[in-house]
């Protein structure tokens, strides 16, 4: 389903204080000027759910977006998997290791 404007707001509205929304919005109207920067509605709430009312994450998500806005989809979408350092992911390194025959790192 196509994402809104309206759902942008909206999600601004709730997330910072009013002082902030028409800086916020213009932050995010940075991405999707572009013709490769896609689904510009999508990737803009994507990095608002992301920041979680930090704005001091707000431009270095944007300038993610905007080199691949896939990977802010993706963070969003997936947070356990994008998540770096899960005991999942740590068992499955030490077994890539012990597959090439290397020990692995004492802290993995």
């Amino acid at each position: 389903m196509p994402r809104t404007r309206d759902e942008v707001v909206a999600v601004v509205q709730r997330t910072f204080p009013e002082s902030e929304h028409v800086r916020v919005l213009e932050l995010l109207d940075t991405y999707g000027v572009e013709s490769y920067e896609r689904e510009r509605e999508r990737v803009q709430l994507a990095i608002l759910k992301l920041i979680e009312g930090n704005d001091e994450k707000l431009c270095e998500l944007i300038a993610v977006a905007k080199r691949d806005y896939r990977d802010v989809l993706f963070w969003a979408d997936n947070p356990d998997e994008a998540r770096l350092d899960t005991p999942g992911k740590r068992e499955r390194f030490r077994k890539m290791f012990e597959q090439f025959g290397l020990k692995p790192p004492d802290d993995l």
